[in-house]
């Protein structure tokens, strides 16, 4: 009977030791915030440079953005842990204006590294030449109109290290214009 009950106890403290035995480094330590996207600011974007003498272009809206990364708690302590990387982004155009028709969604690669107790400032790029170009905006070109969308941006990335997975999202104002007329 003696033995019976020493190998129960023995079977629930291995059964106990496999659940609570949970490698810690899987769950993840780190918190990623965006403390700065575009300044807070609406984003004023040119569908045609043209300053008279060059030879006009569509240029391509590069914005700014600031990421920071902590650990959990203020115990979690050591470099095992210490970065996240953004490796990509998702944006869906949504109008403002009344309008109809919006920009298509996209995925853009990114290599972002954050390293946690730091800043890290990026740039991202939010709308290309061909999103230019398209029959949502090209007809701006030479007019006084405008487009104003929003634009959802939703940053993919992981914990190193660790399974842990990091999504973050922020949104933009854009105001679409031929610049040089307005």
């Amino acid at each position: 009977m003696l033995k019976r009950h020493l190998a129960c106890i023995a079977f629930a403290l291995v059964a106990v030791g496999l659940v609570s035995c949970d490698d810690a480094s899987e769950t993840g330590r780190t918190i990623v915030a965006i403390n700065d996207f575009n300044g807070g600011a609406p984003v004023q974007s040119d569908v045609l440079f043209n300053n008279g003498t060059d030879p006009p272009y569509v240029p391509e809206d590069i914005i700014p953005v600031s990421f920071t990364a902590r650990y959990y708690n203020g115990f979690v302590t050591g470099v095992t842990h210490s970065q996240v990387v953004i490796d990509r982004y998702h944006i869906d155009w949504t109008r403002t204006d009344g309008g109809t028709g919006a920009l298509a969604s996209r995925d853009e690669a990114a290599s972002i590294t954050l390293t946690v107790g730091d800043q890290t400032d990026a740039s991202l790029r939010l709308t290309t030449w061909t999103d230019k170009t398209g029959p949502i905006l090209a007809p701006l070109v030479g007019s006084l109109n405008a487009v104003v969308m929003r634009a959802d941006v939703t940053f993919f990335g992981r914990e190193v290290g660790t399974t842990k997975e990091v999504e973050l999202k922020a949104s933009v104002s854009v105001d679409f214009a031929d610049l040089a007329n307005n």
